[in-house]
């Protein structure tokens, strides 16, 4: 009998042992979060992953150019040439793939260094898909506009929307129509351009239209074309522009 208890007890804890390294190898607390639904209100600090620390430092080496337009945001800025698309060797691309709110205020200095005579910002999504609520978002969305505000004066600074989804698990429309309604208001109150791109790249039931993009989610060329021809106005037509903010 004390045989046959000590074989269960170890066999016991060999299987817990085994289920927390399955857990381990799968992502520790956020899995078991994300398995069981469980929502989290803040996140993890400065864990942005090994993509934007590598993408964070090449931009840290790269040289400033005097009035530079930066296009600042995640993997959909990110993906997109926006010095060839517009023809402009003093467009920077300050897209990384994954970037939330946060992690573009932990990287604003290499941005705000040269102050730039433009910023399009778009930023938000991942917030979202990582279960922040709607408040928390636009919360540090305030928070990250007087930051460039106060690091940079003078940039004209322009809030892009969040664009559509096909309304996955964690990235619903009708949250994204609320974000934007909110980037709106803030940027009233700030005196900003807000550009609402929303509206061109969706169709009749609010989701991101099929034909602009290959996954739902990402544009694809023809939804590139709609964001360039959406912003064109305010891109500079020669070097030098002077500084007028746009309302």
């Amino acid at each position: 009998m004390k045989r046959i208890f000590t074989i269960s007890l170890i066999f016991n804890f060999s299987f817990i042992l085994f289920i927390f390294y399955v857990i381990h190898k799968k992502g520790g607390l956020n899995y078991l979060k994300l398995k069981f639904n469980i929502q989290s209100n803040t996140l993890p600090v400065k864990d942005y992953g090994t993509y934007y620390y590598a993408k964070k430092s090449i931009f840290e080496i790269m040289p400033n150019d005097s009035a530079e337009i930066i296009f600042l945001g995640n993997s959909i800025t990110d993906y997109c040439d926006w010095n060839e698309l517009f023809g402009k060797q003093n467009i920077k691309n300050r897209g990384i793939g994954g970037d939330v709110i946060n992690g573009v205020i932990d990287r604003l200095d290499e941005v705000t260094e040269s102050k730039p005579s433009k910023i399009f910002l778009m930023i938000g999504i991942n917030d979202l898909s990582r279960r922040r609520k709607v408040e928390q978002i636009l919360s540090d969305y305030k928070k990250l506009i007087e930051l460039i505000i106060e690091k940079s004066l003078e940039t004209n600074l322009f809030i892009q929307s969040i664009l559509p989804t096909d309304n996955r698990a964690n990235l619903q429309n009708t949250d994204i129509v609320l974000i934007n309604s909110g980037l709106e208001s803030l940027a009233q109150k700030y005196n900003l351009t807000f550009i609402n791109l929303f509206d061109l790249l969706k169709t009749d039931f609010n989701v991101l239209n099929k034909s602009l993009s290959n996954d739902g989610l990402h544009l694809n060329g023809q939804g590139y074309l709609i964001w360039e021809k959406a912003i064109q106005q305010y891109i500079p037509s020669s070097e030098g522009e002077p500084f007028i903010r746009v309302k």
